[in-house]
C-alpha cells in the first residue's frame, strides 16, 4: 500500500509538471491534474491539500537539480555547464514563465524563490571562480563588472526559454540550443584563448562527424571519373 501511495503521488507530480509546461499552472486545476491522471480528486488531495502545495513540491525538486547541475565539484566546462542548466529549466520551464503571478499568490513560495537565487549566484560565482582557476575565463577584478555579468547569465539563462514563448507558439526543444548560444555570446569576450580555441575544435569536429555520408551513387560518380581509378 505505502508503494502504491508514493507511486501515486510521483505520478500527480509527473503529469501536473506536463500539465502546467504545456498550458499554464495559472489556468490548471487540481481537478485537471486528476482528470488528467483519471483518478478522483479525493485521491489526489490525499497526497495534496491544493494546487499550491503541488507546485512547492516541484519547485523543491527544481531547486534540487539545479543544485546538482551548478555543483562546482562537477567540473563542468562553461559549455557543459550551460546544457546541463537548460536542461533543468526545460523541464520545469513553467517557473520561469509564470514565476511572477505564482510568487504573488503564494508568499511561501516568493521567499523559497528568493533563497533560490541568492543560492544560484552563490553558485553561478564558485563555478566562475573555477573557471578562471582552470584557465577557461579571464579574472574580472572590478566587482561590479563581475557582478552585472553574473546577473546577465542568471537572467537570459532562467527568462530565454520563457521569452519566445507564446499562446500560439509554445516552447520546442529548439530553443535550448538557441539559449544555450545566446549565453554563450554573452560569456565569449571573457573566455580565454585556450578556451576559445578548444570549443571552436570541438565544433568543427561535431560538425564532420553529423555531416552526412556520401551515397553509393555519389561514390560511384567518383569512383567513375576518368583519372580517380586506382
Amino acid at each position: 500500500m505505502e508503494v502504491q501511495l508514493r507511486g501515486n503521488k510521483k505520478r500527480i507530480l509527473e503529469s501536473s509538471v506536463e500539465l502546467f509546461n504545456n498550458h499554464g499552472a495559472v489556468s490548471v486545476s487540481t481537478n485537471h491534474i486528476a482528470k488528467h491522471l483519471k483518478i478522483s480528486p479525493g485521491n489526489l488531495y490525499f497526497h495534496f491539500s491544493n494546487k499550491e502545495e503541488i507546485i512547492r513540491e516541484l519547485f523543491a525538486r527544481m531547486v534540487q537539480e539545479v543544485q546538482v547541475a551548478w555543483d562546482p565539484e562537477r567540473g563542468l566546462a562553461p559549455r557543459e555547464f550551460l546544457e546541463t542548466s537548460f536542461e533543468v529549466f526545460w523541464t520545469f520551464r513553467f517557473f520561469h514563465r509564470e514565476m511572477y503571478h505564482l510568487r504573488r499568490q503564494d508568499p511561501e513560495l516568493a521567499r523559497a524563490w528568493k533563497r533560490h537565487m541568492l543560492q544560484c549566484q552563490r553558485l553561478l560565482k564558485a563555478n566562475y571562480n573555477r573557471w578562471v582557476e582552470e584557465g577557461s575565463m579571464r579574472a574580472i577584478e572590478d566587482k561590479d563588472d563581475l557582478r552585472l555579468l553574473s546577473d546577465s547569465v542568471l537572467l537570459s539563462s532562467t527568462a530565454y526559454l520563457g521569452f519566445f514563448e507564446s499562446p500560439e507558439k509554445p516552447a520546442s526543444r529548439k530553443v535550448i540550443a538557441e539559449g544555450i548560444r545566446h549565453v554563450t555570446r554573452i560569456l565569449n569576450p571573457h573566455f580565454t584563448d585556450k578556451y576559445r580555441t578548444s570549443q571552436q575544435a570541438a565544433q568543427s569536429q561535431s560538425s564532420r562527424a553529423s555531416a552526412p555520408a556520401p551515397s553509393a551513387e555519389a561514390s560511384r560518380a567518383v569512383e567513375d571519373r576518368p583519372g580517380t581509378s586506382p
